[in-house]
């Protein structure tokens, strides 16, 4: 569990193109769950630009590749990007200018927008997973990390997958989360470095635990974040069905595969009985184990956004605090008091504002079960 630091000062760098450019009034960095893109902002005043940088020059540019740094230095007057910790590297995919407020702020994604841009109708014929992510890596510019227990599912021909991952004009982000859907592992871009990597575990995920006093007599409350907000989805918390339709060409065969396999008539034993909600996908040449999966999947998802919780609190360094972490919260005395997965970070810097982090996060209840894997 990290600890948050109240005495040294937040500092940040903003790099366009390689090159420090300073005016900067403000930034905020958004990281989120698997399968997403991470976003930014950044917002310059036109009057803290050097002259070769200018609002011109701002108009001029047709691609810009941005980083983001932020941290805790040691010395907070000298100091450089190598004393920060890098928040975001990307691609700027807009420019706005106010000449009002005499300010500039651009806004893109991380280099996952690579691949989310870039369409694929390939076959990659008899390529295991691990050499479809190098292939795609390296098309880019981009080192990758492959870590995913089950060799079997990376080392061997990847079973079929010129049939059951067909590239029908998808896009390539679209390939890389389908075979990690298939090997249980997930696929993200940090920096410079496409991770391909085991889903994290429970068992060994790092905790912040948030803890919660109630108000006494005085009505005063102590916790140990900024503030901390709830919310209930009456619809996710309803009974679900999940149902995962397949078909072969080659065979000439169809089938479907739902879960839970039984429904019943409420997901609240006890309660008075609700209408199932119906959840239909369509996915060509699956076998019935891996369209089970993928239900199972999609299940898992749609209730884990039943209990949802917003917790804002003083920033922590991205290697102190990032998506895996588990967040327990006890204190509220209501079903609130569980564990939260986050599935959104941002971290905002401001010369008002400080550096601050706010995290989306959510659970189903425990009157809601996951499907079992």
């Amino acid at each position: 569990m990290f600890e948050i630091s109240q005495t040294r000062q937040p500092r940040g760098v903003v790099k366009i193109n390689g090159t420090p450019i300073w005016g900067w009034v403000s930034f905020d960095v958004t990281v989120n769950a698997y399968r997403e893109a991470d976003t930014f902002s950044v917002v310059f005043a036109m009057k803290g630009l050097p002259p070769e940088h200018d609002v011109a020059w701002f108009a001029e540019q047709t691609t810009m590749q941005i980083e983001i740094w932020a941290g805790f230095p040691l010395d907070p007057d000298h100091y450089t990007s190598d004393d920060l910790e890098l928040l975001i590297s990307g691609h700027v995919d807009d420019t706005s200018v106010n000449l009002v407020a005499r300010t500039i702020e651009v806004t893109g994604r991380d280099l996952t927008s690579l691949f989310i841009d870039a369409k694929t109708a390939e076959s990659f014929k008899n390529q295991t997973a691990a050499q479809v992510v190098q292939t795609l890596a390296s098309r880019h510019g981009l080192s990758v990390d492959i870590k995913v227990s089950d060799a079997s599912s990376l080392q061997g021909a990847f079973y079929q997958i010129d049939h059951a991952i067909a590239t029908q004009g998808q896009t390539e982000w679209d390939l890389l989360c389908s075979l990690a859907q298939f090997v249980g592992a997930i696929a993200y871009v940090r920096g410079m470095t496409l991770h391909f990597v085991d889903t994290p575990g429970d068992d060994n995920a790092q905790q912040f635990p948030v803890t919660w006093v109630n108000p006494d007599v005085a009505q005063t409350f102590r916790a140990n974040v900024a503030n901390v907000k709830f919310a209930r989805s009456l619809t996710a918390g309803k009974t679900v069905t999940v149902t995962v339709r397949s078909w072969n060409l080659q065979q000439g065969t169809s089938f479907s595969v739902s879960i839970p396999n039984t429904p019943g008539p409420s997901a609240h034993p006890g309660k008075a009985a609700s209408p199932t909600q119906n959840y239909s996908r369509a996915f060509p040449n699956l076998t019935k184990e891996d369209a089970t999966k993928r239900a199972q999947t999609i299940y898992n998802e749609i209730v884990k956004n039943e209990m949802r919780a917003t917790i804002d609190m003083p920033a922590a360094n991205p290697s102190d605090f990032d998506i895996t972490y588990r967040i327990p919260i006890t204190g509220t005395g209501t079903v609130f008091d569980q564990t939260y997965f986050p599935h959104s970070i941002r971290r905002s810097m401001s010369m008002s504002g400080g550096y601050t982090m706010s995290i989306d996060s959510s659970n189903h209840s425990d009157e809601v079960k996951e499907a079992a894997k």
